[in-house]
């Protein structure tokens, strides 16, 4: 399901759900939902007040598994919009229509708000601007992405038993972003609350990253940060 939104572009919604937060992934479904059509995949096990939107995934389905699902639902809209539950923005609206008109003015792959925590950071200063408040970026987050269909499409569904937890997929679609000649920005004018804190092990994350880049054909892995040219996959 999508709907043509701001240019006509369609859009569809994802929101992504996991254990103990469930209530912030309904008010965020409620959010998102008043403006387009959202599905949330859930790796909670279900509960009788989720709505007939919620995909529900067993326990054991991290990043990768709910990101691979997700992509499978999505049919023939022009942007991918994901946003995890524990991540809140208070004008979602406004965000959702600078989105569809930068896809519509610019060659974007993908499009993201400023993220108030993430590991992915960028001295403004050191960026190109592609408009006010908005900069050209080596790679996004994926706590809150605007993706276009043609970038989604490109990238190989994700080998759980290499990647669970779905770090360097950020990294990969900001390669296939730049392959198919397009870029990724950060747009400065919004940002993203996002706690500080993880439930996992970033350490066998990251392990698992240097795996999935190693997993990923060459002419993808060798554009993603982190990928030096004797064809290794750098852990820095």
């Amino acid at each position: 399901m999508h709907y043509h939104w701001g240019e006509g572009l369609l859009m569809q919604a994802f929101i992504f759900n996991w254990r103990g937060h469930r209530r912030a992934a309904r008010a965020l479904e409620a959010q998102v939902g008043a403006i387009l059509p959202v599905t949330v995949i859930s790796s909670e096990p279900p509960h009788a007040d989720d709505g007939s939107s919620w995909v529900h995934l067993d326990d054991t389905a991290y990043f990768s598994a709910q990101w691979n699902r997700a992509v499978e639902l999505f049919d023939d809209g022009d942007v991918f919009f994901h946003m995890q539950a524990d991540a809140s923005c208070t004008r979602l609206d406004e965000l959702i229509l600078a989105a569809s008109s930068c896809f519509s003015r610019l060659p974007v792959g993908v499009y993201e708000p400023n993220i108030d925590f993430t590991e992915c950071q960028y001295d403004p200063t050191q960026l190109r601007a592609v408009g006010p408040g908005l900069y050209e970026v080596p790679q996004t987050d994926c706590t809150c992405w605007f993706i276009a269909a043609d970038v989604l499409r490109s990238l190989p569904r994700v080998d759980l038993s290499v990647n669970t937890y779905g770090w360097g997929i950020c990294g990969a679609i900001a390669a296939i972003t730049r392959s198919l000649g397009k870029i990724c920005v950060r747009d400065y004018n919004f940002t993203v609350q996002h706690p500080r804190h993880r439930g996992y092990s970033s350490e066998l994350a990251a392990q698992q990253r240097l795996a999935y880049m190693r997993s990923l054909d060459r002419d993808i892995a060798k554009l993603m940060p982190g990928f030096d040219n004797s064809g290794r996959a750098d852990d820095k």
